[in-house]
């Protein structure tokens, strides 16, 4: 008796459990928020970059929560062949990608909404790119991993995208 008693205890505390909803732990820290990608490969999630494609869900969750865009630091370094996500065709064509870069439209909402778009100047020394290729709003830095350093002990939540 005491075992049939013990399952049918289980079986309940069971489909209780199962039938609740899940605790959700909300955003705590809800402002200052500082976040930088490193983007290391032109990797492609629903058409365009993957780290763009994140960098814009993560904003756009914030929001959804109430957190303003302008309350969010959000940096992404790019460098090795993650550069072609933020070069002009004819520089693509260089690199060996025979696509147009589908990703203008998605930097430029980006850029317009605070997130700063940066690449590795090493890499484009590299790669034989020249300025005047960059996407419009694209900033230089001196090299991917001293900007990812700097903003690292700045306080910035690290991400890596491959």
């Amino acid at each position: 008796m005491k075992s049939i008693f013990s399952a049918l205890t289980f079986f309940f505390l069971v489909a209780s459990l199962g039938s609740a909803e899940p605790e959700m732990i909300p955003i705590q820290v809800r402002e200052n928020l500082r976040i930088v990608y490193q983007v290391t490969d032109d990797a492609f999630y629903e058409d365009v970059n993957k780290g763009l494609f994140y960098a814009r869900k993560l904003i756009n969750t914030y929001e959804k929560h109430g957190i303003a865009a302008d309350r969010i630091h959000l940096h992404l370094v790019y460098h090795g062949t993650g550069i072609a996500a933020v070069v002009n065709d004819q520089a693509r064509k260089r690199l060996g990608v025979e696509t147009a870069n589908p990703n203008g439209e998605l930097l430029a909402e980006l850029i317009r909404r605070g997130v700063q778009v940066e690449l590795c100047e090493n890499t484009m020394q590299q790669k034989g790119v020249k300025p005047a290729e960059l996407m419009p709003g694209v900033k230089l830095v001196v090299g991917a991993f001293p900007r990812l350093i700097d903003l690292q002990l700045q306080g910035y939540a690290y991400i890596k995208f491959e």
